[in-house]
């Protein structure tokens, strides 16, 4: 499990069972779950976006009124507030792999963004 996407997944986990929403193409299930979460991108200052579903390895995001990132391009995200137990939510490194008209899809990665 990658670490930046376990505490994301943990969250969806709390109130949504995986049951019914495993796809045979994907590795990781995804969740419909909306989560206000901090969108960096390079060069400019956090937006608040929100998910519109939720995997271990990734997630779409919202973008309303946001510039799309560039496709192939690193990001970061973070859960807006506490987590469960109150410890602040980890800045998970991503990469832009879709665009859609209402937002982005991205992958959780492992190595930080330079």
């Amino acid at each position: 499990m990658r670490q930046g996407g376990r505490a994301l997944y943990a969250l969806a986990r709390v109130h949504i069972t995986l049951e019914g929403f495993v796809s045979d193409r994907r590795i990781f299930p995804r969740l419909p779950l909306a989560v206000e979460v901090e969108l960096y991108t390079c060069g400019e200052l956090p937006a608040v976006v929100r998910t519109e579903d939720l995997s271990n390895g990734g997630a779409f995001l919202v973008l309303k009124g946001v510039d799309l990132p560039p496709m192939g391009s690193r990001v970061q995200v973070r859960v807006v507030g506490p987590l469960g137990g109150g410890e602040p939510a980890p800045l998970v490194d991503a990469l832009v792999v879709r665009h859609a008209p209402d937002g982005v899809a991205v992958q959780f990665i492992d190595k930080p963004a330079v």
